[in-house]
């Protein structure tokens, strides 16, 4: 009994006609649902899957009269798109058989030692492997979105060199420089070097975390030398086949900008309350007794025209005063970009 439930179309290259035969009862011994068709060579191989026909699976005869060998399979291979494909071989030649797998075949077997049960491993084998082959695409094709379509600037790098192996177009745009530029440069060059210590040393108490974020910025600098301050977080991934680490680079330059204004008017308007409550007072002070002392009689009239002229010193002292918290407001007043 199979564990395939639906109509499998198998699609069997071979020019040899007993052998088809054979392989197609084989086939029909295993599986209850079954479609097969076949080609007698590479041209009628071609037509077939250039159909609007749907196979599972391809069997491959490596000697076809009009093409064979490695020619055959990356042909094959190749129009087959998504469709597993099979190798039948008489030959013994295992290192063949291992390149026909680095050529894009899914699995070989040797016609001597065809039988249902073999046929049947070979097929459901096969099958699950396109199936997690394909889910492993589809992930894969996630990440690429993700990582390249991403309005934050990321990079991965080698963890061993250090060496760029790949970098979105945020981060292309933030840095100025072309992504090719970038794939022959390393994590250090983009860097000022009184940083570069400090984040390398960073990085090497990462090395062996899969996820990490820095509770500080780093100072990063673009081709034309701008300062750049980022917030990093690693992940380490596999990327073609080697262990590397995917950087999130967070531009922060702007938002540290805006604190730094931020206390400088917060400064400021300290320095204003602190004119309010201590240099007004005194002055405001001062006039309100000079005009309880005009209030009553015991003031001469050569100590009243005193007090008046000590009256219009105090206001210019106060106007002073008003005049510079005025200039120290329109210090902290938004500026228009």
């Amino acid at each position: 009994m199979t564990t395939i439930r639906k109509v499998l179309n198998i699609l069997i290259v071979e020019d040899n006609l007993g052998d088809y035969t054979l392989v197609k009862e084989y086939l029909e011994e295993r599986f209850q649902y079954l479609t097969c068709q076949h080609a007698i060579n590479y041209k009628e191989a071609k037509a077939l899957l250039g159909s609007e026909s749907k196979f599972d699976v391809i069997f491959l005869d490596l000697t076809l009269p009009d093409l064979s060998g490695k020619p055959l399979i990356k042909k094959v291979v190749k129009i087959a798109s998504q469709t597993p494909v099979t190798i039948l071989t008489g030959s013994l030649n295992l290192n063949f058989c291992i390149e026909s797998l680095q050529l894009g075949a899914s699995d070989y077997l040797f016609k001597d030692e065809l039988n249902p049960n073999s046929l049947f491993k070979s097929i459901n084998y096969t099958i699950e492997k396109q199936k997690q082959r394909l889910k492993l695409l589809e992930s894969e094709k996630k990440y690429s979105d993700l990582f390249h379509f991403s309005p934050v600037a990321m990079f991965v790098y080698d963890v061993d060199t250090l060496k760029f192996l790949d970098v979105n177009s945020a981060a292309t745009e933030l840095f100025g420089y072309e992504k090719e530029e970038f794939l022959l440069m390393y994590l250090h060059q983009i860097l000022f070097s009184k940083e570069t210590d400090v984040f390398l040393g960073a990085l090497r108490k990462t090395i062996h975390k899969d996820n990490y974020r820095f509770d500080d910025y780093f100072l990063y600098r673009t081709k034309t030398g701008e300062e750049i301050r980022a917030e990093i977080t690693i992940k380490t991934i596999i990327f073609q086949n080697r262990k590397a680490k995917l950087v999130v680079a967070k531009d922060i330059t702007e938002r540290l900008l805006h604190y730094k204004a931020l206390a400088s008017q917060n400064e400021k308007l300290k320095q204003i309350a602190w004119q309010q409550s201590h240099e007004m007072r005194s002055p405001a002070s001062k006039i309100l007794g000079i005009v309880e002392l005009l209030n009553t009689d015991t003031c001469s009239k050569e100590e009243q025209e005193l007090l008046i002229q000590e009256i219009g010193s105090t206001m210019k002292e106060l106007d002073d005063v008003i005049r510079s918290i005025s200039k120290n407001a329109k210090q902290i007043e938004p500026k228009n970009k």
